[in-house]
């Protein structure tokens, strides 16, 4: 398995975000790999790290410090990297955007304080018919199957839109759920701004995931979803992507 990368900058709440990349990495059962980034202070690593080895004795923990800046060292050890993840803050200043363009791993903003529910919550994902939420499908249901979990499609789809792009969608969920007969899918069309809807239902969610677009519709609700969602936000880049086996399946359709 590889591992999860932390990466680390003057910016970043150093505990918070490896606290919940430790919690991530033991579902996983993946290496933590912790990168401080040049500028970083080597206390708030070394104390994060120490917090980190108490709680999980068990987990696979190494630090290493980098003389380039956040993006540059991160994406350095990308290949190694199942996901990145950061500070939220850290994302809002386009680091996240920036390594995912380039990076064969998503990257993952984390909040400080947002921590990892006792049950199993949905991998969400947004979906639009296009090929950045293909990726972004492709990647959470591989993620849901590797957490024991579910996952949750919201399709926001403009008023008065044509079907196509509707039908793209259905037709992916066929595809992915088939991949995986046994996990719970649930797809939620709604006809509001797709960062509100993605939002308001990552309150259930351990994650949401959206596929990675440098300009444009996708990049906003990237913004939206860094200001907004109360869990963290996976951007899956165009590198990103993972094979399906063709197939069909019965999906839990919802319209809310």
């Amino acid at each position: 398995m590889k591992s999860v990368l932390v990466g680390l900058s003057p910016d970043t709440d150093s505990l918070a975000t490896i606290t919940w990349a430790a919690e991530y990495a033991g579902r996983l059962a993946a290496p933590l790999r912790v990168v401080l980034a040049d500028g970083g202070s080597l206390t708030a690593l070394y104390n994060a790290v120490a917090t980190v080895r108490g709680r999980h004795p068990h987990l696979s923990l190494s630090a290493m410090t980098a003389e380039d800046g956040l993006a540059d060292a991160l994406l350095e050890r990308t290949a190694d990297a199942h996901v990145t993840v950061v500070d939220r803050h850290v994302a809002t200043a386009g680091i996240a955007a920036a390594v995912a363009a380039e990076a064969t791993c998503p990257v993952a903003a984390v909040s400080p304080g947002v921590c990892w529910a006792a049950q199993n919550r949905p991998v969400l994902v947004g979906a639009d018919g296009t090929e950045h939420s293909e990726q972004a499908l492709r990647w959470a249901f591989a993620e849901a199957d590797r957490l024991g979990t579910g996952v949750r499609v919201v399709y926001s789809q403009p008023r008065g839109a044509g079907t196509e792009r509707r039908n793209s969608v259905f037709d992916l969920l066929s595809l992915f759920a088939g991949r995986y007969p046994s996990m719970e899918v649930q797809l939620h069309t709604l006809t509001c701004a797709p960062a509100k809807a993605l939002a308001w239902h990552a309150q259930f969610a351990s994650m949401v995931v959206i596929g990675h677009r440098e300009h444009g519709l996708g990049g906003r609700i990237y913004r939206k979803l860094l200001r907004d969602a109360t869990c963290p936000v996976v951007l899956a880049g165009p590198d990103t992507a993972l094979d399906a086996a063709p197939a069909t399946s019965t999906l839990d359709i919802a319209r809310s």
